[in-house]
């Protein structure tokens, strides 16, 4: 398998992971919303509600971004089935927990995982700082943390390197959050929620043997990741009780990476290392949204790249339902 494959594996995980999934927060008789897709949702569940909203994806990518921004196609391309199972509680008013579990099948060319293999987990935290008040005039603001935890395998792989899911590192993330309504002429609502999020880069990873990395069969390294950068704009316009339209707008900036290790041919011990650099993509994300009430909705739609560097070009159609309970 090239390396450049193996590195369409990792993107793919990256930039449409679990924990960027949205929730619903409308409880107006003649207000519903259940997205946008992908950006955060700022205001917490009431104490002791339960919420799920498990999403399928389908990502796709035939083509990368050189270091110069253009876009150039890349053979085979990447394929990959992606299961996301956000969960969340909200323990007061203003503090609310979540968990995200995930799956993944991937295909790229006449290869594929044996079958879906669980992915890494996340867990978090969000505290409402601003609360938009009954009349909702005000921006709601809040501060979220979560931790991802490397649950998806990512090295001793056998030689089929898209049994890998994941990049083994442990990855702390703090975000900002804000959400804002506007009432327009014709007496309907406008949603407009912003996320800004950084994550630190995380200690050292293990790798030995075939991995998510591109390592061959006899290595033993080390992979440092570099720090993450993302932001997003959602907007939601309410057509009526039912129907709502959502689009997004996102940047995500990934910081440069290392490999470096040896490799074991017979008595011999060769340096192996591999340095990669920054790398950045854009995305839009339009859906439309149907919500059977406050508590139950639908939403579906596509989220696509625009513009990046050193980065996968791709388009992820995607479905969630939402479920309060």
């Amino acid at each position: 398998m090239k390396h450049s494959c193996l590195k369409h594996v990792i993107l793919a995980l990256l930039f449409t992971s679990p924990g960027w999934c949205a929730q619903a927060g409308a409880t107006d008789s003649d207000v519903n919303f259940t997205g946008p897709l992908i950006t955060p949702n700022p205001m917490n569940l009431p104490q002791g509600t339960f919420l799920i909203e498990p999403y399928l994806m389908y990502y796709k990518s035939d083509s990368a971004y050189g270091s110069s921004g253009n876009e150039q196609p890349v053979q085979p391309g990447l394929r990959q089935w992606q299961l996301s199972l956000p969960m969340f509680f909200g323990l007061t008013d203003r503090f609310q927990v979540q968990a995200t579990l995930g799956a993944v099948h991937s295909m790229s060319g006449n290869l594929s995982s044996d079958g879906w293999k669980v992915g890494d987990t996340a867990v978090g935290a969000q505290y409402l700082l601003l609360s938009p008040g009954t009349d909702k005039k005000h921006p709601a603001v809040s501060v979220f943390y979560s931790h991802r935890f490397p649950t998806g395998n990512y090295d001793q792989l056998d030689e089929n390197p898209f049994n890998a899911n994941g990049n083994g590192a442990s990855i702390d993330t703090l975000s900002l959050r804000a959400q804002q309504m506007f009432w327009l002429p014709n007496h309907r609502p406008l949603r407009v929620r912003a996320s800004l999020s950084y994550s630190l880069p995380p200690s050292g990873v293990n790798v030995n043997g075939h991995s998510t990395y591109g390592t061959p069969k006899d290595f033993h390294g080390i992979a440092r990741l570099g720090q993450s950068l993302g932001a997003a704009v959602g907007t939601e316009y309410s057509i009526n009780p039912q129907w709502a339209l959502a689009l997004d707008l996102t940047y995500d900036r990934t910081g440069p990476s290392q490999l470096r290790g040896v490799t074991n041919t017979g008595d011999k011990l060769t340096i192996f290392e591999r340095r990669a650099g920054s790398r950045d993509v854009y995305s839009l994300a339009p859906a439309a949204e149907y919500n059977f009430n406050d508590r139950f909705g639908l939403i579906a739609g596509v989220q696509f790249s625009f513009a990046g560097r050193d980065n996968d070009a791709f388009m992820t159609p995607m479905a969630a339902f939402n479920m309060a309970f």
